[in-house]
């Protein structure tokens, strides 16, 4: 399907907000919204993705995006461009977009439930308050079966640190408060490092509750997508695998022929068809695994675009000849004009931009800029050594 759709796109603080299409009507489209956004909430780098869908064709960015630059190499790429793109330079300007979309009658997706009272009660495809019960991470007692869960807890930062201290199996523990979202997982085992430790103490005050899971020796996590029709019904569109993360943050994927057993496939579909049942429409994926003693288990819900999504809903449409694909970071200076850079891995069809963000055109100081693509090859290997090439011709 290769036909623009018209939606609105928003983003703000980790929220955006659209009107989307079906999901399954348009997986294969080419069509992109992708000036990319990064929101700089500290915890999850990989906001800048959730405007690459390839269902949107409008979309509105911050000034911090760096749309120009964003938008060439999208259209490099062969991807459409927004046909209305606008700017906003705070995040008061974004609301009162979203507002004047709401007021217009326009019907509002929500990544994360908005702060603004008159956007919460706005009509929107996902109501505030399910999007906040469903990417809560205690919710996979409600829609996955214990079997596939590891061993959790929750309890409040006072008694992590208690947990911690006399408990020295390893661990992971996670942000669970009411509306909390974060991605972010600390392993106790590196909570003796300051920065994992001033990690946490930061996210105190930001989530009253926690949730302490068994520390599982996974041999290959994936993320499994879903998309829930406006009829409700639910499709599985594929599972990409998590590439290693040191940060315990996503930082890429790999898709290729290594996928998850139809068990934990059909487990996970139980578990989208439940929230179907309570009104849950779009894109949604679960990270689960296999660990070193093939047990599966479910680690994390995403009720929104995850990292992956943009990765697998492109794959097939734009390097779905190569055996493999793998997105990842890029870095390379500020200010950089990285097309002409960039241009031969991507007329030779081997490389896909899907965000671009330059701090130097912002007022973040002179920070590294940021570049999410994916590249296309024959197998893992020849994935990294092409990563490398990349890398070493950005210059860092």
């Amino acid at each position: 399907m290769h036909v623009p759709i018209q939606v609105q796109v928003f983003a703000h603080d980790g929220v955006v907000l659209a009107r989307p299409p079906d999901p399954v009507a348009t997986a294969d489209s080419r069509y992109l919204a992708g000036a990319g956004a990064a929101l700089h909430n500290g915890l999850d780098m990989i906001t800048g993705l959730h405007l690459t869908l390839p269902h949107q064709s409008a979309a509105i960015c911050s000034t911090g995006s760096s749309a120009d630059k964003s938008l060439r190499l999208i259209s490099r790429c062969g991807l459409k461009t927004p046909s209305d793109l606008r700017e906003f330079r705070s995040g008061a300007q974004a609301v009162q977009f979203a507002r004047d979309a709401a007021e217009r009658g326009e019907t509002l997706e929500f990544q994360f439930p908005p702060h603004d009272p008159q956007l919460r009660a706005a009509r929107a495809r996902v109501s505030p308050d399910l999007l906040a019960r469903l990417n809560n991470k205690t919710v996979l007692e409600t829609l996955v079966a214990p079997e596939y869960l590891p061993r959790r807890q929750v309890a409040t930062p006072e008694e992590v640190r208690r947990m911690v201290r006399q408990d020295r199996r390893p661990a992971v523990i996670k942000p669970a408060g009411v509306e909390v979202y974060s991605g972010i997982a600390i392993f106790t085992r590196r909570l003796q490092d300051r920065r994992n430790r001033a990690l946490f103490n930061q996210l105190e005050q930001v989530s009253d509750r926690w949730i302490v899971e068994e520390e599982v020796p996974f041999r290959t996590i994936w993320g499994l997508q879903f998309g829930v029709t406006e009829s409700g019904a639910v499709q599985y569109f594929g599972a990409s695998v998590h590439l290693p993360q040191p940060t315990s943050t996503w930082v890429g994927c790999v898709m290729d022929d290594d996928q998850p057993p139809a068990e934990l496939v059909e487990a996970l579909t139980v578990g989208v068809r439940k929230a179907s049942e309570l009104g849950y429409r779009g894109y949604c994926s679960f990270d689960a695994g296999i660990g070193r003693d093939d047990e599966l288990r479910v680690i994390d819900p995403n009720f929104r675009v995850s990292g992956a999504t943009t990765s697998l809903l492109h794959r097939s449409s734009l390097l779905g000849r190569h055996p493999c694909a793998m997105t990842t970071f890029f870095s390379l200076a500020p200010g950089v004009d990285a097309e002409p850079i960039l241009a031969p891995f991507i007329d030779r069809e081997q490389f896909v931009v899907f965000m671009h963000h330059d701090p130097a055109e912002t007022d973040n100081g002179p920070l590294p800029a940021t570049i999410v693509g994916m590249v296309g090859a024959s197998d893992r290997y020849a994935c990294g050594v092409l990563i490398a090439q990349i890398q070493r011709a950005l210059g860092r």
